[in-house]
């Protein structure tokens, strides 16, 4: 019987033999998370609830993986969406673990304590190698360099990228991570206009990421690479939004609000 290694060697759920093969002799895959996720890429944490399997598949897959050496300089389509489906299960998996504890009513990584908790102290592992949340979005920055990947993690927050509804493939991740940019700065409010065209409200993500998003030109040309309809001025002025940490569940307050306001 096999166990989910989490949170300082804590062992959590068991995971039946179907979760580990999928049949005999043959390596378990990541299966899609679909189900588990809803139109605007924001998970359905009372589903999860109700059955976990797929999501524990999934953890065990991450765990396990013996495709990819942790210290490899390889820089391949492969590792990145290997590397961005794991940050996003993990993540998954720590916000269903926190709901199931408080009965759906866990508001998210609202303080500098539960951020804390969630990102730092919390031992997770990928690919055999023992890690943290922190540790892992910090490998996949140093060794990706790509901008666009800062789309494609998603910290179980608000105001985190959206989920894909599939998981990043390797032979699509071209396409996946240009759609992951574009969907962020044109539907999610990543980048808005205020009053005029002379400020730009952006979201923080592109503050945080200033040094990655410097090495294709900065922040401005990055965002007019993917924004639909007015372009960013040379002379613009950017303003960061505030990063809202409430957990990405698809009965948030603010999804619920959202849903009002459209019909």
């Amino acid at each position: 019987m096999r166990h989910l290694a989490c949170s300082s060697g804590a062992q959590f759920e068991d995971l039946p033999p179907s979760a580990v093969e999928e049949s005999p002799g043959t390596p378990a895959r990541l299966r899609s998370l679909r189900p588990l996720i809803d139109s605007s890429g924001l998970v359905r944490y009372g589903l999860l609830i109700e059955d976990p399997s797929l999501l524990l598949h999934n953890v065990a897959v991450v765990q396990d993986y013996a495709e990819l050496d942790w210290g490899s300089k390889e820089n391949s389509a492969r590792n990145i969406a290997f590397y961005c489906n794991a940050y996003n299960i993990w993540s998954m998996y720590l916000a269903f673990k926190k709901m199931r504890k408080h009965g759906l009513a866990w508001k998210g990584q609202t303080t500098i304590k539960a951020r804390s908790k969630f990102f730092y102290f919390t031992n997770i592992v990928v690919a055999g190698q023992k890690t943290t949340l922190l540790k892992l979005e910090k490998h996949i920055f140093d060794k990706f360099h790509d901008p666009r990947v800062y789309f494609a993690i998603n910290s179980a927050s608000w105001s985190s990228p959206r989920l894909p509804k599939e998981l990043f493939d390797a032979s699509q991740l071209q396409s996946q991570l240009d759609e992951q940019a574009s969907m962020f700065i044109n539907r999610q409010g990543g980048c808005v206009f205020e009053k005029d065209d002379t400020v730009a409200s952006l979201s923080s993500i592109f503050k945080w990421g200033k040094a990655n998003f410097a090495r294709g030109g900065g922040v401005p040309a990055f965002v007019n690479k993917y924004k639909q309809g007015q372009q960013l001025p040379e002379s613009v002025k950017l303003e960061f939004q505030a990063f809202d940490w409430s957990v990405n569940w698809d009965n948030n307050a603010r999804a619920n609000m959202q849903s009002s306001l459209a019909r």
